[in-house]
């Protein structure tokens, strides 16, 4: 297990397929919250993404790369994104190495398409559609949530606020909507989580 939890990431959803006792080892919990903490503290592990929109709009790039500068230049990736036959991506926010973005058909869809991405094995998952519809002003933050050990989502704009448990699958309303802070809120394009708040 210790020699496991140093692997990148890539390598060890490769061998998950050596054994049945690999996979369930690789995918066990515990075996998870070792390697990610492992790979929080190992600076060369450290990566981060960049996503940008070419200047017609109609085509994003995703690139990852390592946070070591004197690596960054060279070992830059380019990424395959999720549904690349969608031209409108954009990445909502992000936590733990897991990415929230949004894709559609066109830049002003009301109801895109919501995926959890996992840049680092190239994996991608559809989230149930949100209540509400997409506004301008809509904004997402994204954080681990240690008590019920679940991630959660929470969206918010201009008419309602929700939040999605990835364990439960579903987007419930939060009865009381964020007001008077709504200037500073969309401001920035995605929601701070620092300290499980």
């Amino acid at each position: 297990m210790n020699i496991l939890s140093r692997l990148p990431v890539r390598t060890l959803h490769q061998l998950k397929c050596v054994s049945k006792f690999w996979n369930a080892l690789i995918s066990d919990p515990y075996f998870k919250m070792k390697h990610f903490k492992h790979a929080k503290n190992d600076q060369n592990s450290q990566k981060i993404l960049i996503t940008h929109m070419l200047q017609n709009g109609s085509k994003f790039l995703s690139y990852c790369c390592p946070l070591s500068s004197v690596q960054m230049a060279e070992d830059a990736e380019k990424l395959d994104r999720p549904l690349s036959s969608k031209p409108f991506f954009r990445v909502m926010c992000a936590c733990d190495g897991l990415v929230v973005v949004i894709v559609s058909d066109i830049m002003d869809d009301t109801r895109p398409i919501h995926l959890l991405w996992n840049p680092s094995i190239r994996e991608s998952i559809v989230l149930p559609a949100p209540e509400s519809e997409k506004v301008y002003s809509t904004r997402y933050g994204f954080g681990y949530d240690s008590t019920s050990i679940d991630y959660k989502i929470l969206r918010t704009c201009s008419v309602s606020t929700e939040i999605l448990a990835l364990k439960d699958s579903s987007w419930r309303k939060i009865d009381k909507h964020l007001h008077g802070v709504r200037d500073s809120l969309f401001s920035t394009s995605s929601l701070a989580f620092v300290h499980e708040a």
